[in-house]
């Protein structure tokens, strides 16, 4: 799907009311399913954050919670311009290396807050964190690369037609 990288809560849907940034990844679901999903970074309640994965932009019901502790695993994968990270063991691909880049500085900002037992953030520094991702949503708009391809990478072959031999 099209929709860009937000850190703007939905209007009418509560429970995006401590997001932080949010937009389209490729979840892996096993090693032989992929699933596009619209994934929601949420600022911390207590001593944990969280990553809420819905089926789109709507956030109408969660499919997944994935929680954020400060000891929580979140790394890249080592590639060539490759997009993909792991939070804790689930695998993600997002639309670009820089895109990636800027949910595991996310996701690092977060724990560091937890690791420091910062407090619950206000709606007024929700606000200001939001300030400071959208700034880096614009950079990264200003300088986007090009996304994964849309179309398949090869073509299908036709079958080679079964030729008779005497």
């Amino acid at each position: 799907p099209m929709a860009e990288l937000t850190c703007d809560p939905v209007p009418g849907v509560p429970k995006t009311s401590r997001r932080l940034l949010a937009g389209y990844l490729i979840h892996r679901d096993d090693p032989d399913a992929l699933s596009v999903v619209y994934c929601e970074l949420q600022a911390p309640v207590g001593p944990r954050a969280s990553l809420v994965i819905y089926e789109n932009e709507a956030c109408s019901s969660p499919i997944m919670e994935i929680p954020i502790f400060e000891s929580s695993v979140c790394c890249d994968v080592v590639g060539i311009n490759c997009s993909c990270f792991v939070v804790e063991g689930h695998h993600f691909a997002s639309q670009s290396s820089s895109e990636r880049k800027l949910w595991l500085r996310a996701l690092s900002n977060l724990k560091v807050k937890l690791q420091n037992k910062a407090p619950e953030p206000t709606q007024n520094e929700l606000l200001h964190f939001r300030s400071a991702i959208r700034e880096n949503i614009q950079t990264l708009q200003a300088t986007q690369e090009s996304r994964i391809a849309r179309n398949p990478l090869l073509r299908l072959l036709d079958k080679p037609q079964a030729t008779k031999t005497r």
